[in-house]
């Protein structure tokens, strides 16, 4: 029979699972469905693309709000926050489906319910569970998410192919409501500390960089406008976001951490490592289903399908991961998973025009494979390294600076792709062929990427294998698991 404090423990966990599991389900269909999309509201790659990029700029302007809302509220209310606002949102979203104005908003507000959520769901459970067990922990929590990018994608086809787009909203609300009942009952009720204080000039600050980023790459995708303006705009957003920095770096409580990056040892090499995979995790959700649908005229079903290998393979190897994460032998697992993805990715850009099923699906399962064992291990390496009262702003810091970066990321090759294919058109081959070509050039700029990441990747795996963090001191622990 299991101990009370056990079943507690996998009570939270569950509880945290369900809302990010919604959470993932939708935001992976959408993902999917962009194709369809640009089809149904006859809109253009770019505009299609701030369907995704909406989501990520949504989480990373919340993100720094999370600290001060996790400050005034308690960490259990502001991740019931999160859930309240994503099942809402998904009600209006059911209602109001045929308006693309409305889908922009709603995917907005789903972003800002995951920029509250993200950031705590690991720190709840790292809350209830004990060092020598993280990784394992990190590695089921992995592994049970996974199954929502699985379903997500394959549950997304079928509903656009079969069924009707509001089903994929209303298929959020049971999980959403489940949720928060079961969040509400068992997770541990945090006495808020009250510390931070509300700037509005940062967060005015903080918002209009983040716009003008956004304006400048919206404008200069635009015909007829001098290339001046939209740098211009940018290099607006970059004196904001740069100011924003500094003035944040003086108050004794900051909305956001930044100067943990300075410590030295491995957070700062995480975050740097982490927010490049990130860049190229959401360049390939952009990529792929435009390559599969588009390209290989596949349907969205079969399209979704193709997911399944993927993230069967993510939440296997992601669990393992966790496991050799606890051992603490070594770390070099990570740098052979960062390999795995790079290949995959670059192979892509390598097949023919019709390549058989079953070469896409061991494509999908290596690049889960690679994901599995590098992604979330670093994640919970460079958290480890931070003391316990700094994990919620490490957490917080790097996730914001991995959304922000992706989100620009995927602007930046929504209108990569449409100018170049447009650009290959012009000399008069098929439409297919220069979608071909522009999805081909992106899948290797991806795949580098990723590769270039390795040689940070050897050095953590070279210069620490565990830590210990005790009153706010790092020990380097040779041989034992990071964290414990």
């Amino acid at each position: 029979m299991l101990k009370i404090s056990v079943l507690r423990q996998h009570t939270v966990l569950l509880a945290i699972l369900l809302g990010a599991f919604t959470l993932v389900l939708t935001n992976s269909a959408f993902n999917l469905l962009l194709p369809y999309f640009i089809e149904h509201y006859h809109i253009s790659t770019t505009v299609g693309g701030w369907i995704i990029a909406l989501y990520m700029l949504a989480m990373t302007l919340t993100m720094p709000l999370a600290s001060l809302i996790v400050d005034r509220l308690g960490r259990k209310r502001t991740y019931m926050l999160g859930i309240a606002i994503y099942g809402g949102f998904s009600v209006l979203g059911a209602l109001f489906h045929t308006s693309i104005e409305v889908l922009l908003v709603v995917r907005f507000m789903h972003g800002a319910a995951a920029g509250l959520m993200i950031p705590l769901s690991l720190v709840l459970l790292f809350d209830v569970y004990g060092p020598e067990v993280r990784g394992r922990i990190t590695g089921a929590w992995g592994l049970l998410l996974m199954l929502a990018p699985a379903a997500g994608p394959t549950l997304g086809g079928v509903i656009i192919q079969y069924g009707r787009l509001e089903m994929l909203f209303w298929l959020n609300v049971p999980l959403a409501v489940f949720s928060f009942i079961g969040c509400a009952r068992v997770i541990q009720t945090y006495i808020p500390a009250r510390r931070k204080k509300w700037h509005a000039s940062s967060m005015l600050r903080l918002v209009m960089a983040i716009g003008a980023f956004s304006l400048g790459v919206q404008v200069y995708a635009s015909p007829g406008i001098s290339p001046w303006i939209p740098w211009s705009i940018i290099a607006l957003g970059l004196l904001l976001l740069i100011r924003f920095i500094q003035v944040e770096n003086r108050r004794e409580e900051p909305l956001i951490r930044y100067k943990l990056l300075r410590r030295q040892g491995i957070y700062p090499l995480t975050v740097v490592i982490s927010t490049i995979q990130d860049c190229v995790m959401f360049g390939v959700i952009f990529a792929v289903p435009l390559l599969l649908q588009e390209v290989f005229q596949l349907s969205p079903a079969l399209s979704g399908a193709l997911f399944i290998p993927l993230s069967i393979c993510t939440s296997l190897f992601m669990w393992i991961g966790g496991n050799l994460l606890d051992r603490g032998r070594s770390l070099r697992f990570i740098a052979w998973g960062t390999l795995f993805v790079s290949l995959s990715i670059l192979t892509f850009a390598f097949l023919p025009m019709g390549p058989p099923i079953w070469i896409i699906g061991v494509l999908m399962a290596c690049r889960g494979i690679g994901v599995g064992l590098s992604g979330m291990s670093i994640t919970s390496v460079g958290l480890q390294a931070l003391p316990e009262e700094d994990m919620h702003e490490g957490s917080v810091l790097s996730t914001t600076i991995e959304r922000l970066a992706s989100s620009f990321a995927v602007m930046g090759m929504t209108l990569y792709y449409d100018m170049r294919w447009q650009s290959l058109a012009g000399n008069g081959r098929a439409v297919d062929l220069p979608k071909w070509g522009a999805l081909q050039e992106i899948c290797i700029g991806l795949g580098c990427a990723i590769l270039l990441t390795l040689p940070l990747v050897l050095l953590i795996t070279r210069k620490k294998v565990g830590i210990l963090v005790q009153n706010g001191n790092q020990t380097q622990v040779q041989g034992g698991a990071a964290g414990r």
